[in-house]
């Protein structure tokens, strides 16, 4: 049995907590002055952000707790939504910068997620005694 990489371990609890975090700060900053202030220089309506926020700290809770599981495909649904979620924000932020952070921790957690270490984790693990079909 291979052994979960360390640096697996730590992005899938990196991703969990910084979900969980997420959810309650805008849950608990819902109604703060500042933050709607902040919300309103977008083209998307606070409601719309608040959703699409909720939805994407959904997707990587998930994502990363499946992938704490050796689930292949969730590292693909974080990569895609991860691209998706950048693109919408470069598209509505007026300032582009606010992203680069972000953007530059979700690179590195992908780099991190398809490391050849993890790429061993991840890929189909075969049983010792799988025969070779093909004649010689």
């Amino acid at each position: 049995m291979l052994k979960r990489p360390f640096l697996v371990t730590i992005s899938c609890w990196f991703l969990i907590f910084g979900s969980l975090s997420a959810l309650v700060s805008s849950y608990l900053g819902r109604n703060d002055p500042a933050m709607q202030a902040a919300m309103g220089h977008s083209v998307i309506p606070a409601e719309a952000q608040y959703a699409i926020l909720l939805f994407s700290m959904s997707i990587n809770l998930v994502a990363a707790l499946a992938m704490l599981q050796r689930q292949r495909g969730a590292r693909t649904v974080y990569l895609v939504w991860g691209v998706i979620d950048i693109v919408i924000c470069l598209a509505t932020l007026p300032v582009k910068m606010h992203v680069l952070p972000g953007a530059l921790l979700f690179a590195v957690i992908c780099a991190l997620l398809y490391s050849p270490k993890s790429n061993a984790w991840f890929s189909p693990r075969k049983a010792a005694n799988d025969a070779c079909m093909t004649p010689a």
